[in-house]
């Protein structure tokens, strides 16, 4: 609600001069104009595909490989981002920040249509990565997946600001939001998974 304040065209507090929003366009230049060649085509590949197409297979590895615990994880996931999804799409159309305009910047994909905060990409890749690490780490193995998935959230993140599509706290919106909503799915798992029982209990009969 902070980074809404200060970003949001729309609500008194904000102004172009502002020192915050001056770091934010000083910060999305100093990512955006240091391209490299042998960064462009993973941070577009991140960008296009780190989101929907990676997370979908993750969510169904975890729920057909996972065991119980992973079962669990993909759940809360899948759950996590279905509110997310229209949550994220209001939240952008309240604050109706603009996508980065700044002549210096360079964009390697096309911006979208829509409002800039907070970053629809990071909102469900931070989701994924924060129920991951809480719910699926009790072997080793596990969390190295699970802190490999963080890893790439993390990548998909940077991607979106590395491309021209975000300003950084678009992003750090994003995180905000997804970690925030996922973690109330998180502390309600019991409840849902005692629900589950209840219902399957239920048909039996």
């Amino acid at each position: 609600m902070f980074l809404s304040v200060l970003v949001s065209p729309r609500l008194a507090f904000y102004s172009n001069i502002s020192p915050t929003l001056k770091v934010d366009s000083w910060a999305f230049l100093q990512i955006n104009n240091h391209h490299s060649s042998a960064l462009n085509k993973l941070m577009i590949w991140l960008t296009e595909y780190g989101r929907e197409v990676f997370w979908v297979i993750v969510i169904l590895l975890l729920f057909i490989f996972g065991g119980w615990a992973g079962k669990k994880t993909a759940i809360i996931i899948s759950i996590s981002i279905l509110v997310l999804i229209p949550l994220g799409t209001i939240t952008k159309d309240v604050i109706a920040r603009h996508r980065p305009a700044i002549p210096k910047s360079d964009f390697l994909i096309a911006t979208d249509n829509d409002y800039s905060f907070p970053s629809g990409h990071a909102i469900i890749v931070s989701a994924g990565a924060a129920v991951a690490l809480v719910m699926f780490r009790d072997t080793y193995k596990k969390l190295a997946i699970s802190v490999l998935l963080a890893i790439e959230a993390a990548f998909v993140c940077i991607s979106r600001v590395y491309v021209g599509g975000h300003y950084p706290l678009d992003v750090a919106g994003g995180i905000l939001l997804g970690v925030g909503v996922s973690f109330i799915f998180v502390g309600i798992e019991g409840h849902l998974e005692s629900l589950f029982f209840s219902i399957k209990n239920l048909l039996k009969h």
